[in-house]
């Protein structure tokens, strides 16, 4: 059995971690976005997996950062993503 076979899209993968989902969707497979709340913070995500590039904006207390990353692949943009989320947890 393939490991892809269980994991979705970016954004349904996000919205999963997300305390609470604001917005989420995809747009013809040009981009996907995933938007919510993690403790006190706002998280804004768009992953565009043509270019392969994850934008993402964190808002919250004394954190206001925009930042857009290059990575491997939908695995590598979904890792960053829960890694990101698990530090903000802390």
């Amino acid at each position: 059995m393939n490991l892809l076979d269980f994991i979705g899209s970016f954004h349904t993968e996000v919205s999963k971690m997300l305390d609470a989902v604001d917005n989420q969707g995809e747009a013809g497979g040009l981009m996907e976005w995933a938007n919510g709340k993690v403790g006190h913070y706002e998280l804004y995500f768009l992953w565009f997996p043509k270019t392969r590039r994850l934008a993402y904006v964190v808002r919250g207390p004394g954190v206001n950062k925009t930042e857009t990353v290059e990575v491997k692949s939908l695995l590598d943009a979904i890792a960053f993503a829960e890694q990101l989320i698990r530090r903000l947890r802390r």
